[in-house]
């Protein structure tokens, strides 16, 4: 076992240990962001870091806009030299920095403090990012030392435990799911060898993954890709489903050296998502369909069978 497994293997314990232990102290600091932004009046947010940090940010976006609160997401860069206009006082800015150091998003942290409410999301006691923001919540993941997994995990559900409590929808039925997502996490893991071989025989050969993924679960489709080229030196790509299906679905012409992995939760007859797994297929290639709905098994499909929990927690399992 390599140290990039070692670490992965943790995730689900260290949710756990986030809920059990550390949220207790955490809502907290939470109750006092939701009050500021209502006290203030405030009217929007905005999600902002770099690499895992920004893909993190993707799970809570759709679900806030979705209940009446548009959410914004930009890198951090972006956001501090071309985008800094879409910041005033009305406007919760949310800084996200595994390390807290990342200079682009202290940057932009200690630029919009002077403008707005600044909260920080880092996975240190001290950082640069902390000393910038009006709140700070700690990811609690432990040393990260390969590729980020442990606190991208970690920082969605925090994000979803933001989110939940200024829409107002922090009730036991949520918690319960949060607490399923960290079951079957724990679950899977404990037999992860034997859980992944399958998936592995079946992806052996690949030449090139393309990642698809809408909504939500494109925070899963963007981790994965940086994973695949940091860790494993892989040719990927990462597109929105629908966008997908404006031409770059050509690759699967490459065969059996194509592997789209499709991260669809809901997965339904008649729509682009699976016209462009029937071309696939169709082509040669091959695809790995990550999903809570009932689909018939065809030649070159793995069908990873995913449980039922709202679509903001679907990239923690």
């Amino acid at each position: 076992m390599n140290g990039f497994i070692e670490e992965v293997c943790t995730q689900g314990i260290l949710l756990k240990r986030y809920l059990k232990e550390y949220w207790p102290m955490d809502r907290e600091i939470v109750d006092r962001i939701a009050a500021c932004y209502k006290e203030k009046a405030m009217n929007r947010i905005i999600l902002t870091g770099m690499g895992s940090s920004l893909y993190a940010a993707r799970c809570v976006q759709g679900y806030l806009t979705g209940h009446g609160i548009p959410a914004l997401v930009f890198s951090s860069f972006e956001l501090s030299r071309f985008q800094f206009n879409q910041i005033d006082s009305r406007c919760l800015v949310v800084a996200i920095s595994q390390s807290g150091k990342s200079q682009e998003v202290v940057e932009l942290a200690d630029k919009a403090r002077k403008v707005t409410v600044v909260v920080g999301i880092h996975n240190y006691e001290e950082s640069p990012l902390e000393a910038v923001c009006d709140f700070m919540l700690q990811i609690h993941g432990d040393k990260e030392f390969s590729v980020t997994n442990k606190t991208y995990e970690l920082t969605m559900l925090i994000l979803n435990l933001i989110a939940h409590r200024i829409t107002g929808g922090l009730d036991g039925n949520f918690m319960q799911e949060c607490w399923c997502a960290a079951d079957r996490t724990c679950t899977w893991l404990e037999h992860w060898e034997e859980n992944s071989r399958s998936m592995f025989e079946f992806a052996e050969g690949v030449l090139l993954y393309d990642l698809l993924a809408n909504g939500s679960s494109l925070a899963t489709a963007g981790q994965l890709s940086l994973a695949y080229r940091e860790g494993l030196h892989n040719c990927t790509a990462v597109w929105e489903c629908a966008d997908y299906a404006h031409g770059q679905y050509h690759s699967s012409k490459l065969g059996r050296q194509y592997l789209a992995q499709m991260f669809l939760p809901a997965f339904e007859d008649g729509t682009k998502e699976m016209k462009m797994k029937d071309y696939i297929l169709e082509h040669g290639g091959r695809v790995m369909l990550y999903t809570c709905s009932a689909i018939r098994p065809q030649e070159n499909m793995f069908v990873v069978r995913l449980p039922q929990v709202r679509p903001s927690l679907m990239p923690l399992i």
